[in-house]
């Protein structure tokens, strides 16, 4: 059989993207001539690897894939008049899982003028433009047509067609329905009829490949989470049978760390380990060099972390940071006391005061650290007096971060057995602390806008997470120094984290800590976050109450009670203005588009009235008692 495919991809690929190039090389043994067509222009490797297995890439217009590129691709190409098939694919799936041959083979049987892979009767899938979900065109997964349709004048007017952006959205749904409707055969390579979904290709992933099809559809890790918790789609699962049956999941972390947002990857996929207090997972043949950077300005947080240290593997460099020269007397003391007898190494630095903290100290007074090659992993640490917390909320918070990185030898193993198993892990850190803080629900806080300023200025394209991003919070974590350097390579300054700076950064050091990731996942790396079974106890009954008391005033599944509370807005602290709000925006959203920009203009003009009104209180004179 003469079979062109025409692989299109998603977006422009400013690098190389090694799960397109293995679907590509596993395409190539069955298409006699294959084709890839890429949004914008292809840069340095990435063109080089393309060129390389494909006969012809064409260039389509824009930073998106739109439908028509597959018109654009064939028609660049010339006549099909000896063609057998030409297949409509792209990386809108990972794969092959399984062995694309015998499927071909078989459905090369069948007399159909057309066939997909999978059917689907359930149309469309939902979207979620509200959460940041929006749907878009993608790649087609895969359809086949046959010279009885591809060289018919219905053909080239299907194509001819201008299409709204819904229709391009729907158009790999609505082409078995067009053309049967002008009574060409269509087929499927795996029909509805022998799985328990409507939609096999999102809904039913293992069934699919334990039939034999050969991809997983890329919307079971990147599709809204809510959305997929309601019918049970188990990332985490999928990601495990794929990798049973062969596929390399470094190749699929790797891509979906470039091309999804870090929060979305890490709950559609169950990045959450739950590590045991015994090894099981750490090669000691493989040893890791590994520095620890620890920021202490709380002397007596240093036994702790001391104890914590230890548990690492040696050898260990062990590298800290305090802010005045008693301080740093004392801690070369316990340090040295520390390393006798064993082949620990140790150096004490005094930084600056600064508002950056433990950041600023990582970043500037190690950068040296961080750009050599002498280290494989870096552990951040330290110990700080946060006088402005209750003594309940520093304990929690220091056991948490601690015992949830390092909580004993067999665990710490563990964490840096992650790293050994795993080359394109970039950070491991604990989750979102939930008890004592009120960080979830609120993660970017005021630092959206400075966040996505860095971003440009360091070209990261990863998109964002809408409510809070996967991040370090509290500032503690593992990882490669390869996966922080963009971040590294700024060349941030001390006073970079000062006031002055403030209009531009808000708060550098808690920028640094949401940033990371995707730094990282710019990189290709991904993050990682674990906990031992002490804190998955008192943490995950903590959520289970305050969520099950949170969704109690709403009615239907979370991903329903979610949107409506989305769509009535941010409630404030439930006075009248804001109420009122909320109705209008549930009930006349006319109205609140047309009020909006006055109610914003309004909102800003409040905030120097209020100003004034204080100052205003203070200066008049105050009345003495009895008067």
């Amino acid at each position: 059989m003469v079979r062109w495919i025409v692989y299109a991809t998603s977006r422009r690929l400013p690098g190389p993207d090694r799960s397109v190039v293995h679907a590509l090389a596993a395409l190539r043994p069955f298409a006699s001539r294959l084709i890839v067509v890429h949004p914008g222009d292809l840069e340095g490797t990435s063109k080089d690897e393309l060129v390389a297995i494909a006969d012809t890439t064409v260039r389509a217009p824009g930073d998106r894939f739109s439908p028509s590129a597959y018109a654009l691709a064939l028609e660049s190409l010339g006549p099909l008049d000896s063609v057998d098939e030409v297949v409509l694919t792209g990386d809108a799936w990972f794969g092959p899982v399984r062995d694309l041959g015998p499927v071909l083979e078989r459905m090369d049987e069948t007399g159909a003028d057309f066939w997909n892979m999978v059917e689907n009767v359930r149309g469309v899938r939902e979207s979620f433009p509200e959460q940041s979900f929006s749907a878009v065109a993608q790649p087609w997964q895969w359809l086949a047509v046959r010279p009885a349709l591809f060289l018919t004048v219905a053909w080239k007017d299907y194509w001819a067609q201008e299409r709204t952006e819904y229709q391009q959205i729907s158009q790999e749904v609505d082409f078995a329905a067009h053309f049967r409707a002008l009574k060409f055969a269509g087929g499927e390579a795996f029909p509805v009829a022998s799985f328990t979904s409507d939609d096999p290709s999102l809904f039913a992933s293992e069934e699919l490949l334990d039939a034999g099809h050969p991809f997983v559809d890329r919307a079971v890790f990147t599709s809204y989470p809510p959305f997929l918790d309601r019918n049970a789609v188990l990332g985490r699962e999928i990601s495990q049978t794929m990798g049973e049956y062969g596929y390399p999941l470094d190749l699929l972390w790797e891509n979906l760390a470039r091309t999804t947002a870090p929060k979305t990857i890490y709950a559609n996929a169950g990045r959450l380990d739950v590590l045991p207090e015994v090894v099981t997972a750490y090669d000691p043949d493989k040893p890791q060099r590994i520095a620890a950077i620890v920021h202490i300005t709380d002397l007596n947080g240093t036994s702790e972390i001391l104890e914590r240290l230890e548990h690492l593997p040696t050898p260990l460099d062990v590298y800290v940071t305090t802010t005045e020269g008693t301080s740093a007397a004392k801690l070369e003391q316990r340090l040295e006391a520390w390393v006798e007898g064993t082949d620990r190494v140790y150096e004490v630095r005094v930084t600056p005061a600064s508002f950056g903290r433990d950041m600023s100290d990582f970043f500037v007074a190690f950068r040296d650290i961080l750009r050599s090659d002498r280290y494989d992993l870096v552990v951040k640490l330290h110990a700080r007096h946060a006088w402005w917390k209750t003594v309940n909320r520093r304990r929690y918070f220091r056991r948490y971060q601690l015992e949830n990185l390092l909580s004993s030898a067999g665990y710490a193993r563990n964490v840096i057995g992650m790293f050994q198993a795993e080359p394109g892990l970039g950070l491991v850190f604990p989750p979102m602390i939930n008890i004592g803080y009120s960080t979830m629900g609120n993660g970017w806080s005021y630092l959206r806008e400075p966040a996505e300023a860095l971003a440009a200025r360091l070209g990261i394209n990863v998109p964002f997470d809408s409510v809070s991003p996967l991040a370090p919070y509290g500032g503690m974590w593992v990882a490669r120094p390869e996966a922080l350097r963009l971040m590294v390579d700024v060349g941030w300054r001390f006073v970079d984290y000062s006031r002055r700076y403030d209009r531009k950064y808000r708060s550098l050091a808690r920028l640094q800590e949401r940033m990371v990731t995707y730094a990282a996942g710019e990189l290709g790396y991904h993050s990682r976050t674990v906990m031992n079974a002490e804190h998955v106890a008192i943490s995950h009954t903590a959520v289970d109450f305050k969520l099950d008391q949170f969704l109690s005033t709403t009615h239907g599944w979370p991903v329903q009670q979610i949107q409506l509370l989305h769509r009535a807005g941010y409630t404030g602290y439930g006075g009248p203005v804001a109420l009122v709000r909320m109705y209008l925006r549930l009930h006349h959203p006319r109205v609140v588009r047309t009020l909006g920009p006055l109610y914003r203009i309004a909102y800003k003009a409040y905030g120097p009235v209020a100003s004034a009104r204080r100052v205003l209180g203070r200066l008049r004179p105050q009345k003495s008692e009895g008067e």
